[in-house]
Formats: structure tokens, sequence, C-alpha cells
């Protein structure tokens, strides 16, 4: 699921902190620039004419060179159920498949073609998948995360999610965090603001997007909304502005 994009030169304020994991892939077409990429693994120097799949399921962090900002055409997907623990680094050849599917998605973005970009997101997720770019997801854990997705508005247990798994629940939170880097609630808290950000875009009223997101006090969703992106919904939807 696409979430967000651009084609872009990067201010000299950008920077990724992924604290905890963001629950979605940032996916960049590097074209230039010079950005440092750091997670608790490995540290790396993002290469031009490269496609980069970040993690989805583990902290990192990104600084660029103010004097040689990153380049690039971006992407935020859901690749939901499978999830990705490490970064993912795929060369971009000349007159390759990619390279043409890559190029596709930054003309219908410049060229505000909108239903054309989905279609597109949704055929690069399929060339992810078919080239092995991503992991499989673990079927027991997707089947979990499908159950949080469609069910995203409810009070959701622990109880609930171990038995779709059938394990208890020591287990199933230590299998969890071993493979979605986060605990069951810190993700379906994650998943919960995705969607909040995602309905604010949509214009529903802040009230509506609580109840739709499983708050059922509008209060306690701003607090969690502000601790998580460090704004409020309604600055949110004032001031939003989009950034690989």
């Amino acid at each position: 699921m696409l979430l967000e994009y651009g084609v872009t030169v990067c201010p000299a304020s950008w920077r990724v902190d992924e604290k905890i994991p963001a629950g979605y892939c940032r996916v960049y077409y590097v074209t230039g620039g010079t950005v440092h990429y750091a997670d608790s693994q490995q540290k790396a120097d993002l290469q031009h004419e490269t496609l980069y799949i970040f993690p989805s399921a583990a902290p990192y962090r990104m600084r660029q060179v103010i004097a040689d900002p990153l380049r690039c055409t971006f992407m935020h997907l859901d690749f939901s159920p499978l999830t990705v623990t490490e970064l993912i680094a795929y060369p971009v050849q000349e007159n390759s498949l990619l390279k043409h599917l890559l190029q596709a998605i930054s003309a219908s973005i410049l060229d505000s073609d909108y239903k054309l970009l989905y279609a597109l997101a949704d055929t690069f997720e399929l060339f992810a998948v078919e080239h092995d770019l991503v992991p499989p997801p673990v079927h027991s854990l997707a089947q979990v995360l499908l159950y949080i997705e469609d069910h995203i508005e409810e009070n959701i247990t622990l109880d609930q999610l171990s038995a779709i798994t059938g394990y208890n629940e020591q287990y199933f939170i230590r299998l969890f965090r071993r493979r979605i880097g986060i605990t069951p609630y810190q993700y379906i808290i994650s998943q919960r603001l995705k969607a909040a950000k995602k309905l604010l875009i949509q214009n529903e009223t802040i009230t509506r997007v609580a109840e739709m997101t499983g708050y059922r006090d509008i209060k306690a969703f701003s607090r969690a909304f502000k601790k998580s992106f460090g704004i409020t919904p309604s600055e949110f939807r004032k001031n939003r502005t989009v950034l690989p």
C-alpha cells in the first residue's frame, strides 16, 4: 500500500530517526547526494543509481551531507504482512525493467497522475516480491498482522493474537518481537497512528479518525499522536510536509 511519495532534493534540515520500527518501508531510488545510513547491524553510504528498501521492523537513522543533499524518487510503502528487518540495496541497471518502472513512477508523480501512480506502486510491490527483494512472510505472524489491520478500531488483546498463532502468550510475544522488532502492543499503536495519518490526509474529522483507529477518547488519541510524531493531529493536517 502506497502511503507517501515524491521526487525531491531534500532540504538541509532533512534527517531520519526511526527510534522504533516504522511499520512501513521507505523506498528510495537514489539519483544523487551523499547520505550516511546506520542501524544496529551495519553502516552504509547510499549509492547513486541504486534502489533502497529500508527496514519496517528495525530502528535506523540517516544523515545527509548538507552540501550534497539527497536526490531521489521515494515512496513509503506498507508491505504488510511482509516485514523487512534489514537494509536492502539493489543496483538499478540501465535499460532494465526496474529502471523503466522507477522512471514511470517518477513521471507519474511529476505529472500528478495519481491513478497511474497507485497502479505502478502495486506493480513495484509485485516486482519486489517476485524478485525476492523482500523476504516472504512468517505464515503465523502474517495472519496476526492481517487481523490487526482488519480490526484496528477494536480492542485487540494478546489472548486473541496468540490464539491465532496457536502459541502461548509469552512465546508469542518473544516471537513477535524477534520478527517484527517491537512488541504486539507497540505494533498495534503504530498501525493505529499510521492509519490515522492516512485518514487525516483524507480530511476525516479528528473525532472520526479517533473512533476509526480504536481511540474512544479524542484526548488519548491526540496525546498518542503527538507523542509519536511531535505534533497534534490538527497541526499535522495544517502543516503537513512530505519528505523521504
